[in-house]
């Protein structure tokens, strides 16, 4: 049986900010083999880990990231760019998954911004050894990412989106799994958010290729 690999949802929030710098140093020290990390376009085309479409919910400001410069955004709350992240994973040898957010303002510039970045450090990359998993729930932004010489990943919320999910690695809600779907290829399956430690041993048990998680500490004692 293959050894599950544990990702930090958004780092490791429990104390830290998610997706903040500081997350992401922590979930290095709670010992995960990976980051998780949602990835927006602002107006003047910085990716910056951010998941919701506003600053609302973290930084209790309004201000909508593709609207508003990454100098305008550090303004209101320390945003990390994906660059800082990526050089942070090389650095410490951690995998990442990326996951783009889609309706996107500028669609798929988001996607070709993405392949960009991730081509002027491919050197980088390869001498890290890094896995690097390019995932949404969006089929056609997964189809493109499919063709980079990175692991495009489709995302499925639930058992009615599966028969989409036709891509050589799938992401999975950890619901699908706990109601008693067995993926066929556990290999190249990553599953989340797994965050009960009857989940992550099924996940173990299952063998599947990536367990996202919240909480890395439990994780791993498991």
């Amino acid at each position: 049986m293959s050894i599950s690999r544990i990702f930090a949802h958004r780092g490791s929030h429990a104390i830290h900010p998610e997706s903040s710098e500081a997350a992401y140093r922590a979930a290095i020290t709670d010992g995960a083999d990976g980051f998780e990390c949602d990835i927006r376009l602002t107006s003047d085309f910085h990716l910056v880990i951010w998941h919701d479409s506003t600053m609302e919910r973290i930084a209790g400001n309004p201000a909508r990231i593709s609207s508003s410069t990454l100098e305008e955004l550090r303004a209101i709350w320390p945003v990390m760019t994906l660059d800082a992240l990526l050089d942070l994973s090389i650095s410490a040898k951690k995998d990442l998954a990326i996951e783009t957010k889609h309706p996107a303002r500028y669609g798929r510039r988001v996607e070709r911004e993405l392949a960009k970045l991730l081509k002027s450090k491919r050197s980088e990359i390869l001498a890290s050894g890094i896995e690097i998993f390019l995932m949404s729930f969006s089929w056609w932004a997964t189809s493109y990412n499919s063709q980079a010489p990175y692991i495009g990943t489709y995302l499925v919320h639930s058992r009615h989106n599966l028969p989409f999910a036709r891509f050589a690695t799938a992401g999975l809600n950890i619901e699908i799994i706990r109601n008693g779907y067995v993926p066929r290829n556990p290999s190249n399956t990553l599953v989340w958010t797994v965050n009960e430690a009857n989940e992550i041993k099924l996940c173990k048990e299952l063998g599947v290729r990536v367990i996202i998680t919240n909480d890395v500490p439990l994780a791993r004692s498991v």
